[in-house]
């Protein structure tokens, strides 16, 4: 399977993700992986990457992870 690499973002850095795939977390240890549209008073607009997804929004995460780097093994 695929590895992907995350670099954590602290809210002040979220901005630096924006168009980028994250992944967020969310209430009962469970998370959200999609692409950053917009942050909007504390409020996190996510496109999940399955086909036909609706926009999410998350409010106030303490933190996300953006992708940096995909590892397929050949």
């Amino acid at each position: 399977g695929d590895e992907l690499w995350l670099e954590q973002l602290q809210p002040d850095d979220f901005a630096s993700a924006l168009n980028l795939d994250v992944l967020v977390p969310r209430p009962g240890g469970r998370f959200i992986f999609g692409r950053l549209l917009g942050r909007d008073a504390g409020k996190l607009h996510l496109l999940p990457l399955e086909a036909g997804a609706r926009q999410k929004v998350v409010a106030d995460p303490a933190w996300i992870a953006k992708a940096v780097r995909l590892v397929r093994t050949l």
